[in-house]
């Protein structure tokens, strides 16, 4: 099947300039006496991927990393330096609040304005009017100039119109953090729509739920170049292990028994008489995995380096949402006694679990089971792990819930 987005090795490279000049007189004399400099900036450095048609493609990264550039480089509000960038069918874009409208104009008016800009003649617009004011839900205030709508509104209105073209390919930036949770469930539920119509979607977030619910492909950007690029099955666990390793506080630093463990920051703390050496997730088949099927059997494999005498010495882990405000569940990997220094592996069998599918953080301590103040090493949210039903499904409907009642588990 033929792509509707190709790009081959895309890079942009932007100007700087060191001298900004803001009257016409300072063009004149830096122009004259001082030039200053033009300094490159490759904001994109050789992007490549494909886009089937009928798939959702989330790109990630940190603030700089070039998402909204390629956003823009596909919406073709400018071009790329170099490499070659398609698109196949209609683009309709929502990428900043107000971009495209013109604020003297009503709603109605820049809806007639925006629809014909994509193309849609007047009898189209005229079929597709009560579901886009029905959708956006701006009917008092269609007549009223845009320039006095809320960030809100201008989101619900510019989505609404984007959502009703007919485009094959809707590029999304960082809309759906604007606006209520209500209308950002009719959006997600309405982006899913489009994409069981056949229609593809690219958009860029840094809202972890939207892009649970929306994604099945991410492109993962790093200072405009690509680290990775797949299923987010994939992609996403990755990911979210790169999100919690960017934790850099010092272990020796933090007062383990002045803190509650609720209360604790993503990161590694204490390393002090025993820590954790790697931590790896089992199949039933030997395999290394790190998806698994809902009530798949897996183990979670413990190396732990013990550098001095313990007597008691326990293994606990808990599984929560990627927000991390419920535990799915938790157990412990077993207890050791009167353990001398060295090397160990510890193996927790989890035979059988109620997650539903979704994607999960996991957070392991080594502790003594005696006192809860005495933590040895503690891991907070590290290792991330999805599980999905037997069609692959990840992501549910917004608003279902992520956890079922407590499983079991197994000591080994």
């Amino acid at each position: 099947m033929e792509p509707v987005i190709r790009a081959r090795g895309v890079t942009k490279e932007f100007l700087m300039h060191t001298h900004q000049a803001t009257t016409l007189k300072e063009v004149v004399l830096r122009n004259l006496f001082e030039p200053g400099e033009q300094i490159p900036l490759i904001a994109l450095r050789d992007v490549t991927f494909d886009l089937e048609p009928g798939h959702s493609l989330a790109i990630i990264g940190s603030n700089g990393s070039g998402k909204s550039t390629l956003l823009k480089l596909i919406a073709g509000i400018s071009k790329p330096s170099s490499g070659e960038l398609s698109s196949r069918g209609r683009v309709a874009a929502l990428l900043e609040l107000g971009a495209g409208f013109e604020p003297e104009f009503t709603g109605m008016e820049n809806i007639f304005l925006q629809c014909s800009i994509l193309g849609l003649p007047r009898e189209d617009i005229l079929a597709r009017l009560d579901s886009i004011l029905e959708f956006s839900q701006l009917d008092k205030f269609i007549h009223t100039p845009v320039k006095r709508y809320s960030s809100g509104m201008y989101v619900r209105l510019g989505f609404a119109i984007a959502a009703h073209v007919d485009a094959d390919i809707l590029l999304l930036d960082e809309v759906l953090a604007v606006g209520d949770t209500a209308f950002q469930v009719k959006c997600m539920r309405k982006i899913r729509d489009l994409r069981e119509a056949g229609k593809s979607i690219l958009f860029v977030s840094h809202t972890l739920e939207h892009i649970e619910a929306i994604a099945d492909q991410v492109l993962w950007l790093n200072r405009g170049e690509v680290v990775a690029f797949g299923t987010a099955d994939n992609i996403l666990p990755r990911f979210y292990e790169d999100l919690q390793r960017e934790d850099k506080t010092d272990s020796q630093q933090v007062d383990m028994d002045g803190r509650a463990a609720a209360a604790l920051p993503v990161g590694r703390f204490a390393a002090r008489g025993a820590r954790f050496l790697s931590v790896r997730f089992i199949a039933a088949d030997g395999a290394e995995r790190k998806s698994f099927q809902i009530r798949e059997p897996f183990t979670m494999r413990c190396e732990i380096e013990v550098m001095e005498h313990i007597d008691q010495l326990e293994l606990s882990f808990a599984l929560g949402t990627m927000d991390a405000l419920r535990a799915a569940w938790q157990g412990t990997g077993g207890l050791m006694t009167n353990v001398t220094p060295g090397r160990y592996t510890i193996d927790a069998h989890i035979d059988e679990h109620h997650l539903v599918p979704g994607r999960y953080l996991v957070s392991l301590m080594l502790g003594d089971p005696r006192d809860l103040k005495v933590t040895y090493d503690m891991h907070l949210r590290l290792y991330a792990l999805s599980f999905h039903d037997g069609n692959g499904r990840i992501a549910h409907e917004p608003g279902e819930g992520r956890i079922q009642p407590m499983g079991v588990f197994s000591e080994g």
